[in-house]
């Protein structure tokens, strides 16, 4: 068994994705990008894709903490943009 996802619970290797698909930004709810969906780092690629940092497969959410998650706000890599208040389901 391999790491947990510290949002969801879900083993990062073995589940498909995260199990949350909101995340709080500013005040604001935003859905989070899918792997391979519009704006993320693997957007257009293959349909068998898995992220290479938290194991999600395409089409499902990257798992929280996720290097290449990028921020539905901003567009900038999740865990490193400015955006203030960000977190989902009372993560802070």
């Amino acid at each position: 068994m391999g790491a947990k996802c510290e949002l969801c619970g879900r083993d990062m290797l073995e589940s498909k994705g995260c199990a949350i698909s909101n995340i709080h930004i500013g005040g604001k709810v935003y859905k989070r990008i899918p792997v391979g969906g519009s704006g993320d780092f693997l957007e257009g690629g293959p349909k068998d894709a898995r992220c290479g940092d938290c194991g999600a497969l395409f089409g499902h959410y990257h798992h929280w903490g996720c290097d290449c998650e990028r921020c539905p706000a901003c567009g900038l890599q999740l865990i490193g943009c400015e955006c203030e208040d960000v977190y989902a389901q009372g993560k802070k």
